[in-house]
């Protein structure tokens, strides 16, 4: 099953970095920005790479962990019209933007897809009481209401929503290997 994140900062590499550990064979990894120094408390990359393009240390971040593991690290500015075309052979979509009008435009494209998108909303502050709702082919996962605009990252809860998004994604996987 190929799997695709849109963003890897803070929740996209986290949730990359989770499905590694578990030997997820394949993943697509699109972003366009490069690793800074204030995100390393909650993004999984290290000092020594900042600077540097998000898709290609997170593309050799993953590979120390599962070296055989295939990813596609695609350095692009999302917009309109672009994740049906990027994530067209993936069965799951990440949504790992920060930013409301990317989130939006990510979900309303994938919406008639039949791909599963999981999603992240209300990552900020301290509280650690988060859930999972489902709209659709969506499951978004957050406490539904923070935002990082009125109250900081708080890089626990960061790190509890990437794993929770990962584990709706391995037990598709496994639900499809099950068949």
């Amino acid at each position: 099953m190929k799997v695709g994140i849109a963003g890897i900062g803070g929740i996209g590499s986290n949730v990359a970095r989770h499905l590694a550990q578990a030997n997820l064979p394949f993943l697509r990894i699109v972003d366009f920005d490069r690793v800074e120094a204030s995100n390393l408390n909650r993004q999984f990359y290290s000092l020594d790479q900042t600077g540097r393009l998000k898709t290609h240390c997170l593309k050799q971040n993953l590979l120390n962990i599962f070296p055989t593991m295939v990813i596609e690290a695609v350095s692009w500015r999302m917009g309109p019209g672009d994740a049906s075309r990027l994530f067209a052979d993936c069965h799951i979509v990440v949504e790992g933007f920060d930013d409301a009008a990317s989130k939006k435009m990510l979900i309303e494209e994938m919406a008639g897809s039949g791909k599963q998108v999981v999603c992240a909303s209300g990552i900020a502050g301290e509280n650690m009481d988060v859930g999972v709702k489902r709209f659709g082919n969506c499951k978004i996962v957050g406490d539904f209401v923070s935002d990082m605009g009125d109250l900081a990252l708080f890089a626990p809860k960061i790190a509890l929503v990437a794993a929770l998004m990962a584990d709706i994604i391995l037990k598709q996987v496994k639900e499809s290997e099950n068949g």
